[in-house]
């Protein structure tokens, strides 16, 4: 796992020199962060009112929207940094979501191992 995770640094490094770079990509999960704590954290602590058609567009659009944006930002940067691992766990992850009902953990757990065994086989 620590091998992994220094290649994939090590790849990150390289990838900055074709687009984004490390403050990128940390600007990139703030927004993101900042999204996601203004959608599911501030409505609870501070009240709008909404008409009940404009609450149910907020709920159910805005998260998906959020979720959306994080897959693509995710999937996007893992493409960059190795497209064969990160086509084959979203290949993967995709399949898995569509055939069985497994949760989201065992989904992440099969991906995330079928992404760092591909690289370690495609890398060594």
């Amino acid at each position: 796992m620590v091998l992994a995770t220094e290649y994939c640094v090590q790849h990150m490094a390289n990838v900055e020199n074709q687009g984004m770079t490390l403050s990128s990509h940390g600007l990139a999960i703030l927004a993101l962060l900042m999204t996601s704590v203004m959608v599911r954290i501030l409505p609870v602590f501070m009240p709008i009112r909404f008409s009940d058609e404009a609450r149910g567009i907020l709920e159910r659009e805005l998260p998906l929207a959020v979720f959306i944006n994080f897959s693509v930002y995710i999937a996007w940067t893992e493409i960059q940094i190795d497209p064969v691992a990160a086509i084959v766990a979203i290949v993967v992850a995709a399949a898995i979501t569509l055939t069985t009902r497994l949760g989201l953990i065992l989904i992440t757990v099969a991906s995330t191992t079928v992404y760092i065994v591909t690289q370690l086989v495609l890398h060594t």
